[in-house]
């Protein structure tokens, strides 16, 4: 397996994300690496399916990165107890090496689950590995379009790819096609983005989509529901 090695770069709330010159990305938002992935998705996301009376969810990610909604999702599980089964894809892993460097396990949330974290970062892919008594993952490693997925399946949806300006081939209509099919009737996506054009995109798939109040540093956020 061919690992990428971005840049390690602290955010304002002092958490670490990752840099990519070669798209001039991050990672997270520069406002709060920690504090985006738990608005944006485990309040907005987990708690909120939770809220609806979804008992043991089945969540997918796109686009694992640092691993951060895992290590979040993990950490959610096992405090609360929560069975979850978690399945991330991603086509440019990170050397778990320099990931395992980061300060994840040093911030909130995150603090009492460091050998979670390293679990998670060892486990060999494309196989279920159980984590925890509460959580069980796969992760996929190649392109989301390709590889084979059931439908109708999962009750939430992590969409975390590069922005719309760095990667605007991962918001189009197939993408979007293609975790409209995952997803269970009822299912939720979310998402960090609020462009008109992704919501406009989504819709035409046939999600209903609404417009929430962002992560610290951004107005909105969206999040998304296949029909039932």
């Amino acid at each position: 397996m061919k690992y990428i090695h971005p840049k390690i770069v602290v955010t304002a709330d002092g958490s670490q994300s990752l840099y990519v010159s070669e798209l001039d990305e991050h990672y997270h938002s520069h406002h709060g690496a920690l504090q985006e992935s738990v608005h944006v998705y485990i309040k907005s996301g987990l708690e909120y399916i939770l809220g609806r009376g979804c008992k043991s969810p089945k969540i997918f990610e796109l686009g694992m990165g640092t691993f951060l909604n895992t290590f979040l999702t993990l950490a959610y599980a096992e405090n609360n107890k929560v069975p979850v089964l978690y399945h991330g894809i991603e086509k440019f892993p990170v050397d778990p090496k320099e990931l395992k460097s980061m300060n994840y396990t040093s911030q909130p949330y995150l603090q009492d689950s460091a050998s979670f974290c390293n679990a998670v970062l060892d486990a060999d892919w494309e196989v279920e590995i159980e984590i925890s008594s509460y959580f069980k993952m796969i992760k996929i490693y190649g392109d989301f379009l390709t590889f084979e997925s059931p439908v109708d399946f999962y009750d939430l949806m992590y969409f975390d790819a590069f922005g719309f300006r760095a990667q605007s081939e991962m918001w189009s209509e197939k993408v979007f096609q293609k975790c409209f099919d995952l997803l269970q009737p009822g299912g939720v996506l979310v998402t960090y983005a609020a462009k008109g054009v992704v919501r406009r995109t989504m819709e035409s798939i046939g999600f209903s989509v609404e417009r929430i109040k962002g992560a610290p540093g951004k107005r909105e956020m969206m999040r998304a529901e296949k029909p039932k």
